[in-house]
Formats: structure tokens, C-alpha cells, sequence
């Protein structure tokens, strides 16, 4: 009997182990819909009430829902992250449980591209990006930028589309249904790199020299990118970008240090201007080239025309937009950009910056300003979470 008894307790507590489970509860204080909205949890707190392992995130209804373990570049993971969708003013309860999760589909992508000139490329399911490396200096000249890549499809796509250019089966340049690069560059900050803003001047560094992929899953990809030494007006500085793209998102979140820098430098992320940047030239431009101007509301944003690789092809309109999760010391057009004006902050400085399309998701320049808006809404207002057994 005693030996029934004993099986029938370890029994009991197998199942009890088995069956535990953390809730997590999610609430939206703002009068809007949070859909897909990227939840961070802590790992070590998982750890510490589930053990180590493998983990499932689950809807209040029991249903599996993509999730993805964050690394940042460490062995152990630091997140565990999923996407919630919350209703205005209210709550949503998700749980998390060991188990294998299932292969979920890639909403996120990135890689060094090598063939390419040192490229880095990136994207989710909603637009795409690259980098240039320094092996692109000997041919283009520097450029630390970052260039859009439009897309009108959620897969994934960059692959395809560098196999097909260098198998000169079809352009990049050119939309045959999938998407297009359309955005140029050059010498410029491009859709929303940052640079230092010394003496009224932007200092512009030049191409990455080294680079790690830190998460590459179903709902994110983040990757760190390193720089040569930047002379500003005498300094040294050493310059680090991280960069993070969730799924559904069409803005980055970017982390810039300028290792060396003096507290409170004068630093500016920025879009570069179709036009010459001139304020008389940008209100004589056609609506599709109009800059925004908000640094009360955290963020500048632009539109143009996307460039044509011939002129039978239309690229549509571009869109970008650079959003601070702080108010702006000021917002500017100089040195031929979009210009949003911050203080450095010894250890790093974060914002987001990106882009979007007129042919997948926003048909006019209200639009776009509409979601970068809410995205600044959402950013002062984000979700919060509490942790429960």
C-alpha cells in the first residue's frame, strides 16, 4: 500500500510539473487596437518558474502562437518574445509552458552578403533593407547609409532576388511583382542613419568593417555592425549600429554608440532629400516630395518618388520616417536631409527609423504619417506586462 501511495505522489507531482504553465497578462492603455505588438519577457524569470528548457507561448484559448528565444548575441537566451493583439482599454492573457515549438514561418530575415560587395541585408515580411560594407568603397565610394528595399510580398525575398541579379536573369531595380529597390543612397544618411551633428555640420562616417548576426528567427532579426575610427573636428570616435526588425514592423529599432564622444554631443538621424534640400526648392515640389516636420510629436518623415532604372517602369512613392521614443530637440532641412536633432547619451542612443511603400500598404503621404504617428503613440504608451504563476 505504501508503495501504491508513494507512486500515486510522484505521479501527482509529474503532472503538477507537467501542467505548470506562467501566465502573462498584456494591457493596452491607449484607445486603439494593439495588433501584433512585439511582448518581451524575461528569461531568467521563465527559467526561475519553469526551469530550463524549451518553451511554448499560448493563446487564453489554448492556441499556439509563434514565439522566438532572443539571444542578443549571448549564449544563453535573454527574451523570450511573441506578438500580442490587445483591444482598446483592455487586457489579453497569453501562457507560457515547456514544450517544442512548432517550425513557424520566417517573418524575419538577415545576412551578410559577401557577394554582393560586403552588403548587409535585412528584412520581415513588410519591407526590406541593406548596408553597404567596405568592399562597395573601391567601386561606389563611402557610403554609410541605409538603403529601402520596397517589397509587395511577405516572404522572404532578398535572396531570391540577389540570385536572380547575379544570374542576370531580372533587376532588382525594376518591380516585376515582388518589389523593388528604388531608393538611392549615395553619399547621404539615407532612410534614417545617424551621424554626428558637430558644428552644424553632419560628420559621415564610412562603410562597416565588421559585423554580427545576433537573432535571426520567426519574429525578429537584429544584427551589430562596426566601424573605423570617425574623426570629428579632431575626435576619434568609434561607432557601433545595432540593429532590430520584428515581423509586421516597417520601422527598425537602432541603437548607435560613438564610443569617445563627449556627453551631450549633437548628433542627427536623418532622411536624405530628393530635392537639394533647399526649404524655397521642398515647397515648390510636387506633393509626392514633402517633408514632415514634428519633433513635438518625436519624428520627421518623407516622401518621393521612387527612381525609375528605366522610365517606362513606375516605381511608385517612397516613404520614411525617423521616430525618437523622446522629444527632439529640434527638426530641421540641412546638408540636403530630414534632419531630427538629439544629444548624444554616453552608452548609446536609440531610435527607430524606416520605410514603406505606395504599392503595398499606404496609398498616400497621409497614410504613411498616420502609421508613423501611432507608431510614436504606441512607443510612449507601450503595453504592460505583468508576470504571474
Amino acid at each position: 500500500m505504501k508503495k501504491i501511495l508513494l507512486s500515486l505522489t510522484i505521479m501527482t507531482l509529474l503532472a503538477s510539473c507537467a501542467g505548470r504553465r506562467v501566465e502573462i497578462t498584456v494591457t493596452n492603455s491607449l484607445h486603439i487596437d494593439r495588433l501584433n505588438e512585439t511582448v518581451e519577457i524575461p528569461c531568467d524569470e521563465i527559467r526561475r518558474q519553469l526551469g530550463e528548457s524549451t518553451y511554448v507561448v499560448t493563446d487564453a484559448a489554448g492556441n499556439e502562437i509563434p514565439s522566438q528565444m532572443i539571444y542578443e548575441g549571448a549564449t544563453l537566451p535573454q527574451k523570450l518574445i511573441f506578438q500580442a493583439t490587445v483591444r482598446p482599454d483592455a487586457s489579453a492573457v497569453y501562457y507560457v509552458k515547456k514544450g517544442l515549438p512548432e517550425d513557424y514561418t520566417k517573418n524575419t530575415y538577415g545576412r551578410f552578403a559577401p557577394e554582393r560587395y560586403d552588403d548587409y541585408i535585412w528584412e520581415n515580411d513588410r519591407i526590406a533593407f541593406r548596408i553597404y560594407g567596405e568592399a562597395l568603397i573601391a567601386k561606389d565610394g563611402p557610403s554609410n547609409g541605409i538603403d529601402a528595399i520596397m517589397k509587395r510580398t511577405g516572404a522572404m525575398f532578398l535572396d531570391k532576388i540577389y540570385n536572380d541579379y547575379f544570374e542576370k536573369k531580372q533587376s532588382y531595380h525594376i518591380d516585376h511583382g515582388e518589389g523593388v529597390d528604388c531608393y538611392n543612397v549615395k553619399r547621404s544618411l539615407g532612410a534614417g542613419a545617424m551621424a554626428p551633428y558637430a558644428g552644424g555640420q553632419l560628420w559621415l562616417g564610412e562603410n562597416f568593417t565588421g559585423h554580427r548576426t545576433l537573432d535571426n528567427g520567426p519574429l525578429r532579426t537584429s544584427f551589430r555592425l562596426t566601424y573605423d575610427t570617425l574623426l570629428v573636428n579632431g575626435l576619434p570616435l568609434l561607432e557601433t549600429r545595432i540593429f532590430s526588425l520584428d515581423a509586421g514592423s516597417q520601422l527598425n529599432k537602432i541603437t548607435v554608440i560613438f564610443d569617445g564622444a563627449p556627453e551631450a554631443m549633437p548628433v542627427a538621424a536623418g532622411i536624405v532629400l530628393k530635392k537639394d534640400g533647399l526649404p524655397a526648392e521642398v515647397a515648390d515640389a510636387d506633393p509626392n516630395h514633402q517633408p514632415v516636420l514634428l519633433p513635438e510629436k518625436r519624428y520627421v518623415a518623407y516622401s518621393e518618388q521612387g527612381d525609375r532604372a528605366k522610365p517606362q517602369y513606375d516605381n511608385g512613392i517612397v516613404y520614411t520616417a525617423v521616430v525618437f521614443p523622446y522629444p527632439l530637440q529640434h527638426a530641421t532641412l540641412a546638408e540636403r536631409h530630414v534632419l531630427a536633432l538629439s544629444a548624444y547619451t554616453p552608452g548609446g542612443i536609440t531610435y527607430y527609423a524606416g520605410a514603406g511603400w505606395s504599392k503595398w500598404g499606404f496609398d498616400t503621404p497621409e497614410s504613411w504619417t498616420d502609421y508613423v504617428e501611432t507608431f510614436s503613440r504606441k512607443l510612449q504608451n507601450p503595453l504592460q506586462i505583468t508576470i504571474s504563476r
